[in-house]
């Protein structure tokens, strides 16, 4: 533990912050702030040897230590010790995590090198500040000096000239570089997370000005210690800078993060969140149904969080998977794969509808199109109505139909025969979602269109949605596409997408594997928002064939063969 202990200084009265002159705890030399000429003996009873641990025990006696915080004092011990240089912790709310990383750790830090800097970043200056306060009061109530010129909670300087500045995200860190740099919370709340905008916003300053400040740094001894960066946050949204992060390691040069990700309930691996191989993994040491830290927080107090949030905020905020693997709304043991065909039968549609949900104004913030390609599949008739239906005149004599029990008659089938249309499948073909203009869009339906008809299909409507952009491109295309068709919207996104969960759950509704983008939307779709331009594009189609056909029994025109391929 080194030398620190005989210097501390006798615990402060509550509510005390030091700083006064002639407080042991600051003015270290006790020459009232004047003469600057430090004590050797005290000036050298700072870091070798002291652990973060017994740092901990002496900056914040009332600690409370238990399994979770032994577990990240350990990893952020490596960081100190320059033996990890990357690190996310993704942790319920309340947990403790801000308390260990973004303020006794920075104040360990700093003490153990003192010549070197740690940034703070947070969703607001006003919380950085926050963490850079505290973090800067353990460091002094452990006697630890600062510099007389720059002891800001914004910015302060050791002896050596070294220190922490902190700042929000997208704040002014340019112009100043880092050895340790915490991002602690970078999203204000829901509203940013699931903000396109706001995500792009920080990915850029991320890019722009976190990342290019990081610098290694020489130590007192002359070792080079590298650039650490450490991330902590709770998970508000599946595309969140968690979510980002973890996706660039697909890129030629990957971090290799240590990732700590401890739901508040244990739950078994197959479910939990998926890292890249280039990523570590810290194993969770509980059993499924443990919570995280019963000490903080009890499983019966979980289990009362979990019904006041519902499924979607527990999921994502506490059990750190925002995107729940069973699905939201639609859930993932609803999507079926399209119903066998007998071989020579090829798929006949009744009939085919492209769905767009377009958005082409101005700016990267905004919506992309999506695009759904549905069928509705052909049922079996009776062969009686089959005839009726292709206007076709039967024999008044025609006894019974060639295949059917005996004496039923082919003109009219049995009372009680099972209706044809009572166990229809509409099929998703394909889905597209792209960032277009109004040209683009123009081009993108027209060329559609072509590939379709020149396989011998031809959509037998394409519908618009008449809002927004719509009625621009109906009246651009109405002469070139048939079939056009503009539909007014009814209700919100979330209520069209309500009204087509049960068809999806019943099994009425089915995907192929040119589908694939939209399942994966439709899995991550919440009413509160986020990506949905395939989802709305994929109701607005499956209600308007419900609403036109389905609930018609029937369509007037001969169906065609499906062989669609993208």
């Amino acid at each position: 533990m080194g030398r620190i202990a005989s210097t501390l200084p006798p615990a402060a009265p509550s509510g005390r912050d030091g700083g006064l002159l002639l407080d042991p705890a600051t003015d270290l030399w006790a020459d009232w702030g004047l003469l600057g000429v430090p004590d050797p003996d005290r000036a050298t009873t700072t870091r070798q040897g002291l652990l973060f641990r017994d740092f901990i025990s002496s900056a914040f006696p009332s600690f409370q230590f238990h399994r979770l915080s032994e577990l990240l004092i350990d990893l952020l011990q490596q960081v100190a010790d320059g033996q990890l240089t990357r690190l996310i912790v993704c942790c319920p709310p309340r947990h403790g995590k801000s308390q260990l990383v973004s303020r006794l750790f920075p104040a360990y830090w700093v003490s153990r090198h003192p010549e070197l800097f740690c940034a703070i970043a947070s969703y607001s200056g006003e919380l950085a500040y926050a963490h850079s306060r505290e973090a800067r009061h353990y460091y002094r109530i452990t006697g630890h000096a600062l510099s007389k010129d720059s002891a800001a909670v914004g910015n302060w300087l050791t002896p050596q000239r070294g220190g922490c500045i902190a700042a929000g995200v997208r704040g002014p860190f340019t112009g100043k570089g880092y050895n340790l740099g915490i991002i602690d919370d970078p999203y204000k709340g829901p509203e940013d997370a699931k903000s396109a905008l706001q995500r792009e916003r920080l990915i850029d300053w991320l890019k722009s000005v976190w990342f290019t400040r990081a610098e290694p740094g020489l130590t007192a001894k002359g070792a080079l210690l590298p650039a650490a960066q450490v991330v902590v946050q709770t998970r508000w949204d599946h595309h969140d800078m968690t979510a980002w992060l973890l996706e660039q390691e697909a890129e030629e040069n990957p971090e290799h993060w240590t990732v700590l990700n401890l739901p508040a309930i244990a739950e078994p691996e197959a479910i939990s969140m998926q890292i890249p191989h280039t990523c570590k993994k810290v194993a969770d040491w509980r059993q499924p149904g443990e919570p995280l830290c019963p000490e903080r927080v009890p499983l019966a107090v979980l289990q009362r969080i979990r019904t006041r949030l519902g499924s979607y905020w527990w999921n994502a905020l506490y059990q750190q998977r925002p995107s729940p693997a069973e699905g939201l709304l639609f859930r993932k043991d609803w999507i079926q794969p399209p119903l066998p065909i007998a071989p020579g039968q090829p798929r006949r549609y009744a009939p085919l509808v492209l769905s767009c949900d377009l958005s082409f104004k101005d700016g990267k913030e905004n919506d992309a199109c999506g695009f759904s390609l549905l069928g509705l599949l052909e049922p079996k008739r009776h062969p009686a109505a089959e005839a009726r239906r292709q206007g076709l005149a039967l024999a008044a004599n025609a006894a019974v139909t060639q295949g059917s029990p005996t004496g039923v008659n082919a003109t009219h089938p049995p009372a009680g025969a099972p209706d044809p249309w009572a166990e229809l499948q509409i099929e998703t073909l394909w889905a597209h979602r792209q960032r277009l203009d109004l040209p683009g869009v123009i081009k993108f339906l027209l060329a559609s269109v072509g590939s379709l008809e020149r396989q011998g299909l031809r959509p037998n409507a394409v519908l618009i949605e008449d809002a927004a952009n719509g009625p621009a491109v109906c009246q651009l295309l109405k002469r070139q596409v048939p079939g056009l068709i503009a539909i007014p919207p009814k209700g919100s996104k979330a209520s069209r997408a309500h009204a087509v969960a049960p068809l999806v759950e019943a099994g009425q509704v089915r995907f192929a594997r040119n589908a694939d983008s939209l399942i994966e939307e439709l899995l991550a779709f919440s009413p509160r928002g986020g990506v949905d331009d395939q989802v709305d594009a994929f109701c607005q189609g499956v209600l308007w064939i419900e609403a036109q056909f389905w609930r018609g029994r029937g369509y007037g025109s001969s169906p065609v063969p499906m062989v669609f391929s993208r």
